[in-house]
């Protein structure tokens, strides 16, 4: 008894877990996927990206050690004639020698930079970029997963009509069956009605097949191996106020602007400090005795380039990949406001022809059962009689196939304008 209470509890526990999943559990498991996770790491990349730009205002500190052998006696530092002549006299060792080791510090920094400045403005408009073309592409991961839950349903609802066609069509079989075996009815006409439903039969296969694909194709996306299509309700409108999908290419015809001035800035002088602390070691070579100095230095340098072709190439290729990445954004702007024109005079057409389909699918209903008597009194041929079957189910295929259009129209728009369609269908 315990074993069977045990059994159930947990095969009621796994049919709760399948009813129970949502289109918010799938669309938590899609921000957990490699999909979703590797233009995440395109975004962190850019990130970096602009963090190293920024970084190259700090200074810059190296450590040095160094030995370095000379053919003849080299100076650890210069020293001017007194110290000479004062270290002669004193018996000590000069700071001359063949072999010299040093340890030190480097230091650089830049005081003024024009292209720098440039360089980060790129930086930063990339890394923005990124982001918005990070979250587009999350945002057609969406949009395809509730495409295919919407066809799914269809598919699914497409399959339950046809099965119900197909009994419909059995059940006035058997009847002609009995028929046929009393010799009132003609064989030819169970023929013609088997043949009406190994056509159904074969129709069923083919949707079978289909979603077969696409779980496969939401298994992709998600990693849940889902049974059944998810129930899917719009919950909120699709706000229009900001064409969302311009947004990656427009940050990229930002970046390419300052890459031009960055470019240009490469012609200007630039101005960086830089320093050097030495700590120098070697043996005397008027005594053999060892002896070490100190020898630091600061500077300020101006740096300008007299003559140098490759800059000049580079700008004419940032002014030429302005132009195109421009005119590309433009064309873009155009094709994405004609296609929200299009796509929403499609959804107002859709709603409307929802409404008319739904009055057709119940007329057909009707008709369909006057047509069961009519054949059934032997007032109509199989072949109207089947016809009637096939407008009924014509006409719920329809609507279906409607009420997917819709879904996928709702997923366009929301991409197209940057709605989080996690906020618009539950």
């Amino acid at each position: 008894m315990i074993k069977k209470l045990t059994a159930f509890i947990i095969a009621s526990s796994i049919a709760v877990n399948a009813y129970a999943l949502s289109m918010h559990d799938l669309f938590m498991a899609l921000k957990k996927q490699p999909i979703s996770k590797v233009d995440k790491y395109m975004e962190k990349s850019a990130k970096n990206a602009e963090e190293k730009s920024e970084s190259m205002f700090f200074p810059k500190i190296y450590s040095i050690a160094s030995y370095e052998h000379f053919n003849s006696p080299t100076n650890l530092r210069p020293t001017t004639p007194s110290e000479s002549s004062m270290l002669m006299k004193q018996g000590k060792p000069l700071p001359f020698s063949k072999d010299i080791k040093s340890i030190g510090v480097q230091i650089s920094m830049p005081i003024l930079s024009y292209s720098l400045f440039n360089m980060v403005k790129k930086a930063k408009m990339m890394h923005k970029s990124a982001k918005e073309k990070a979250f587009l592409n999350f945002l057609r991961n969406e949009a395809a997963l509730v495409s295919l839950n919407a066809k799914l349903q269809y598919l699914e609802n497409l399959k339950k009509a046809l099965n119900a066609r197909r009994n419909s069509i059995i059940s006035t079989l058997k009847r002609i069956e009995i028929g046929v075996k009393n010799g009132r009815i003609p064989e030819i006409q169970k023929i013609k009605i088997e043949s009406g439903i190994n056509q159904i039969d074969i129709k069923l296969d083919q949707i079978q097949s289909t979603i077969d694909t696409v779980k496969s194709n939401i298994k992709t996306l998600t990693s849940i191996d889902i049974k059944h299509s998810v129930k899917m309700e719009q919950s909120g409108r699709i706000n229009e106020s900001v064409l969302f999908a311009i947004k990656p290419l427009k940050y990229v015809v930002y970046a390419q602007k300052y890459n031009i001035s960055y470019q240009k800035g490469k012609l200007l002088p630039s101005i960086a400090v830089k320093s050097n602390i030495f700590r120098k070691f070697g043996k005397g070579y008027n005594n053999d005795e060892y002896t070490l100095r100190n020898y630091a230095s600061i500077g300020v340098y101006m740096q300008m380039p007299i003559f140098d072709k490759t800059i000049y190439a580079d700008t004419q290729k940032a002014e030429s990949d302005y132009i195109k990445s421009k005119s590309e954004l433009e064309q873009l702007k155009i094709q994405l406001k004609s296609e929200s024109i299009a796509l929403n005079a499609q959804l107002k057409t859709i709603n409307n022809s929802i409404v008319i389909a739904k009055k057709e699918l119940n007329n057909q209903y009707q008709l369909l059962k006057y047509a069961k008597v009519a054949f059934n009194a032997q007032r109509m041929l199989e072949e109207e009689y089947l016809r009637y079957e096939d407008a009924l189910l014509n006409a719920e295929a329809s609507l279906l196939e409607l009420k997917a259009d819709k879904w996928e129209v709702i997923s366009k728009l929301a991409v197209m304008y940057g709605n989080n369609l996690e906020e618009i269908v539950k």
